[in-house]
């Protein structure tokens, strides 16, 4: 049995919660599915999948959606914190550029 990770969003794409659906009830993955399903099981209508090869790590509660780049962001560590949409990670600035970079 597979499961596919939908992320719960309140209206600013804050991460609400992580709920795990079977591959069955979102027809092995299709997001438009599993949004269905879990809109119909818990009233709340705004999820996104969460375990997509192309958004990130997944989502983690507290994290936020990024619609302009399809990332799901864990909290920034600092307020100088820049996101690094290749890596998919925030990183210092001074790290950044000093040109340590994750390898």
């Amino acid at each position: 049995m597979s499961i596919k990770n939908f992320a719960k969003l309140d209206d600013n794409n804050l991460v609400l919660t992580v709920l795990a659906v079977d591959d069955a009830d979102c027809n092995n993955g299709d997001e438009a599915t599993g949004i269905t399903f879990l809109t119909n099981l818990t009233g709340w209508s705004k999820w996104k999948l969460a375990n997509n090869e192309n958004n990130g790590d997944g989502a983690a509660i507290g994290g936020t959606f990024d619609e302009s780049d399809g990332d799901f962001k864990p909290n920034k560590p600092g307020n100088d914190y820049v996101w690094n949409s290749e890596y998919k990670i925030w990183i210092d600035p001074e790290d950044q550029a000093a040109g340590r970079l994750p390898e």
